[in-house]
């Protein structure tokens, strides 16, 4: 099962490391990066939001052997 780790901006994410990345923001979407996947969740929305995208990043990053989920909780990530 993949990591969680929280980060203040994605500069922390390792160069060169493939990622799957929950970020806070003003609305929510999903962007596939070459070496990853942004997840924006509206940080309008209740913790239950951000937590259940998390568990959804779980599953994406296992399924695509991704070891760490990036969590940045602060906008703007």
């Amino acid at each position: 099962m993949a990591n969680v780790k929280y980060i203040s901006s994605p500069a922390e994410i390792p160069p060169g490391q493939n990622f799957v990345l929950i970020a806070a923001g003003y609305d929510n979407g999903n962007a596939r990066h070459p070496r990853g996947l942004t997840i924006t969740v509206d940080q309008s929305l209740p913790d239950s939001a951000f937590l259940a995208a998390i568990e959804s990043a779980k599953a994406t990053a296992e399924a695509e052997g991704i070891p760490t989920v990036f969590v940045c909780k602060q906008p703007p990530c």
